[in-house]
């Protein structure tokens, strides 16, 4: 994990970019079969998704009032024996369905100390919701389809913005509140960053590009 990087903000619209690095990830040995890596088995091609890059802002102080999440209900699909997406954001608190949209049976379960939880077998068409209380990192997997993966983070109730990477690598947030926050980086491969950033008295925050590395 890369330390944090103290940095002076210059506003309450928040801008600036992400470059990933390659990373080759190890094999997971778990629930009795072989997985074969953090990226479904296919590292070297997948590896620099901008899509697989995660942003969110959260208030340092913890004793802020939590967020009301107003975003549609998140779905975990599993579609032609894959994981749709396979990285979500949600906030600690936040319902999951996990949905079978093969036309084969899957058993979704995760060994995660933040969460752990079996869906048990599902039949296509059928879900299960789960509900994550705890923030942290969610490793997700199929007993039955061996290198099949997910990462679910589940972000502190103080998140004020969530988003992917856009397609040219960027982020922005707009209209943030007063405060003192920290910005929360997360690509695929358990690799992060993190920038301290104040908002008083700014009206823009233009940030050096971030690098999150192996």
């Amino acid at each position: 994990m890369f330390p944090s990087q103290r940095l002076i903000a210059q506003g309450t619209s928040i801008e600036g970019s992400v470059v990933v690095e390659r990373a080759q990830s190890p094999s997971i040995e778990m629930g009795g079969g072989g997985y074969q890596d953090k990226f479904g088995g296919n590292t070297n091609q997948e590896d620099s998704s901008l899509d697989d890059v995660l942003v969110w802002l959260e208030f340092q102080n913890r004793n802020q009032p939590e967020v009301k999440d107003t975003r549609k209900q998140r779905v975990l699909n599993q579609l032609d024996k894959r994981f749709e997406p396979r990285l979500i954001i949600i906030r600690a608190g936040d319902v999951v369905r996990i949905l079978n949209s093969d036309p084969v049976y899957h058993n979704v379960f995760s060994l995660s100390k933040a969460k752990r939880f079996d869906v048990g077998r599902r039949s296509p068409g059928d879900f299960q919701e789960v509900k994550f209380n705890k923030p942290g990192v969610i490793d997700v997997f199929c007993d039955i389809h061996s290198d099949m993966h997910a990462v679910i983070v589940v972000a502190p109730k103080q998140t004020v913005a969530m988003q992917k990477l856009n397609s040219s690598g960027g982020f922005r947030f707009d209209a943030i509140p007063e405060g003192e926050y920290t910005l929360h980086f997360y690509a695929l491969g358990d690799r992060e960053a993190s920038v301290e950033i104040s908002t008083v008295d700014k009206e823009n925050v233009a940030l050096e590009p971030i690098r999150i590395g192996s």
